[in-house]
């Protein structure tokens, strides 16, 4: 991350530019919903598509357009993060809006404060006034730096972990220790890469795993089979996100688990795609 800025500023800057961007992939969503529920083609409303004159050039913006504004403004903010210039932008399927959110939920913790005296909520309750914080509207902020010291942190943090055998689901009434907007986001960036070529490594790798799983899980169904698959490349995924950015960084690396405890070899490692790791690890 580029600290020649304050990096506050960035967070904030970032973190508007993202809500923006998904308020108006909300609201266009809502809208092409409720044209279907009407028999109204959506495809054709000039408030998402704006509105053209008769020689057929641009007359008025829709919500795509202004879409479009969105995501430059958040590729705006994400030179400020090498992450992005010297890696996530050059993995296909990875556009700013889904580069935003990774980076937002990698480095930055937003903890809800009192609005009264600025102290730390707890269970939306502030332990030095006692103000009540819940259902009072939008709460403050500040802004805290994360660090994930080993990639099975990250993972966890994502909602990629295992328990029991499998993903955990969220509880009604318990506050989990895991991210749902970070588990929402690894659905967006399976889908996003789903759609890519057969050349695209991390698709590539989900192929041969689904290949593997054939083998080790005949009897689960074949929508079984493409998620366990899946899984593993948006795990493989992350893992480069939090390698890259530890290079970048300048951060020390940990071994994964596989390689510390696990008895896997080094060699068995998968040197992040899209970046020039033996360039860097020489530098």
């Amino acid at each position: 991350m580029n600290t020649e800025r304050d990096w506050t500023e960035i967070a904030s800057e970032l973190n508007y530019a993202i809500k923006n961007y998904q308020g108006l992939t909300k609201m266009i969503v809502q809208m092409m919903n409720r044209g279907h529920a009407y028999g109204i083609d959506p495809t054709n409303e000039e408030l998402i598509i704006g509105k053209k004159a008769k020689d057929g050039s641009p007359k008025s913006q829709g919500l795509e357009s202004i879409k479009g504004v969105a995501s430059r403004k958040i590729e705006r903010v994400l030179k400020d993060f090498p992450i992005w210039s010297e890696w996530l932008v050059n993995v296909p399927g990875i556009g700013p809006a889904i580069a935003g959110q990774l980076i937002s939920l990698y480095y930055f913790k937003s903890v809800p404060i009192c609005p009264d005296c600025g102290a730390d909520l707890v269970e939306f309750e502030c332990p030095i006034c006692k103000t009540k914080s819940k259902g009072q509207g939008l709460l403050k902020y500040r802004i805290e730096l994360r660090d994930y010291p080993t990639i099975s942190s990250w993972w966890h943090y994502m909602g990629r972990h295992v328990s029991d055998g499998k993903m955990p689901k969220r509880k009604s009434g318990v506050q989990s220790d895991w991210s749902s907007p970070g588990r929402t986001l690894g659905h967006h960036i399976k889908e996003s890469f789903n759609k890519m070529p057969s050349t695209h490594c991390y698709k590539a790798f989900a192929e041969k795993r689904k290949r593997y799983r054939e083998g080790t899980h005949p009897d689960a169904t074949k929508g079984h089979r493409h998620n366990m698959a899946w899984n593993e490349s948006i795990k493989l995924f992350l893992s480069h996100f939090w390698q890259v950015a530890h290079i970048l960084d300048g951060q020390e690396m940990t071994k994964p688990w596989c390689v510390q405890h696990g008895g896997h070899d080094e060699s068995s490692q998968i040197p992040p795609y899209y970046f020039e790791l033996e360039q860097r690890e020489a530098a």
